[in-house]
This record gives structure tokens, sequence and C-alpha cells, in this order.
């Protein structure tokens, strides 16, 4: 393996673990509660342990996370995702950004297997000091709600698209060449694979969720 493969697997695996510390924190903390209330029907979940925002008049959010797949309570290796999105409005500044979400639409997943897929008609949440939420419409409703913490000085915006796509980088540095986002994610036997206590937290989310 040469010097460049390792270095993005390490990063594969560093994020892996930041995002691990993220879900330790969703499950114990009250901001997240609009999310971790629906990890039990979503289709799949997103954690973005870092990421950024920034813009005068017109911006920009990005970031890398991982994303996970639900069968019942259980839930799939991940895979690697990049998001960013487009904003609009009065604003100016920059932040450190985090986040976790959960996609409700089978299309989104769908698009994200064979291209960057984007969605429009976003909408702010207030969720409180440091802390602001997303809902993201498609053609049947509701698709996709995050909430992130934010650290720095931004002011005011508005989303108006946002596109997530699949790091091929980093998915080949862990999973191979032959990457299949496909077969990652109908993985669900938590004995094997990857982050096998994430999951293995998500699947008492998820659980919870539903039965309390």
């Amino acid at each position: 393996m040469c010097a460049s493969d390792e270095k993005s697997r390490e990063q594969a695996q560093q994020l892996i673990d930041k995002a691990s510390e993220k879900i330790d924190m969703f499950d114990s903390t009250e901001h997240w509660e609009s999310v971790k209330n629906l990890t039990g029907v979503a289709k799949a979940i997103v954690v973005f342990p870092s990421g950024g925002q920034a813009g005068f008049l017109i911006g920009a959010q990005w970031g890398r996370g991982i994303l996970l797949t639900r069968d019942d309570h259980r839930w799939s290796e991940p895979v690697f995702v990049k998001f960013h999105s487009a904003m609009i409005g009065l604003l100016a500044g920059a932040q450190h950004i985090s986040g976790v979400g959960v996609i409700l639409s089978d299309d989104v997943l769908e698009n994200l297997k064979s291209s960057p897929t984007k969605v429009g008609g976003t909408a702010d949440l207030t969720v409180g000091k440091g802390v602001s939420g997303k809902v993201i419409g498609g053609t049947g409703g509701v698709s996709a709600m995050m909430v992130s913490e934010n650290k720095g000085l931004y002011f005011g915006g508005s989303i108006d698209t946002f596109t997530l796509s699949l790091d091929n980088d980093l998915n080949q540095a862990l999973y191979g060449d032959d990457f299949s986002a496909e077969k990652v994610l109908s993985n669900y036997d938590t004995h094997q694979g990857e982050a096998q206590n994430l999951r293995n937290r998500l699947e008492g989310v998820a659980y919870r969720a539903v039965y309390q």
C-alpha cells in the first residue's frame, strides 16, 4: 500500500472514530431529540463530525461524514459521504459545524448510489444557542432532517440547495477499489465489518425511539 493510500485509510478510520464520538453525544444531548425520535423509522442516518460554513451575501456549507442505512433496528456498515449546500440571504461570517441527520426518503438513497443527489426546498429550524436545524423537502414531503452544532461567528442566511454524494476516495481506501455502496449498505451483521461499536449504539437508539 502506497503512502497516499495509507493516509486515506487513516483519514477514513479517524472519521469513523469521530462519528462514534458524535453518536455518543447524540444519544445523550437534548437538542438532538427531534432527530433521535425519527431513527426508528428513518431509511438512513448521516453523521458529519466536522464541516464548515462561510459566506458574504452568498455562502456555502460543506462537510465529510458517514451514512448508514437501517433494517428494523439494525444498521449497515458505513459509507463515506460529502455534502455541500448553497446559501442565500443577508449573511456574513464563518463557523465550524457538525451534525447528525436522518434520511426519510428511499429516493435520496437510490439516487446517491448512482450520482450526487440534490434536494431543495429546505427550511431552517431554531433549536437553541449554537444549534440549528434543517428540514429538507422532497417530492413526497420531508425527505431529511438534520440538527447541527455551530461554533464561530455567523449571521443570517437560508439554505437553497443541499447536495449529498459518495466520498469515493475514502470509500475505496477502506473497502478497496471494488467498493460497492450497495454491498456495504446491505451488510447489517454487527459482528463483522466496520464501526461495530457505533452500529450497536445506534441499534439501541432506534429501539428506544420506537418502544420508549
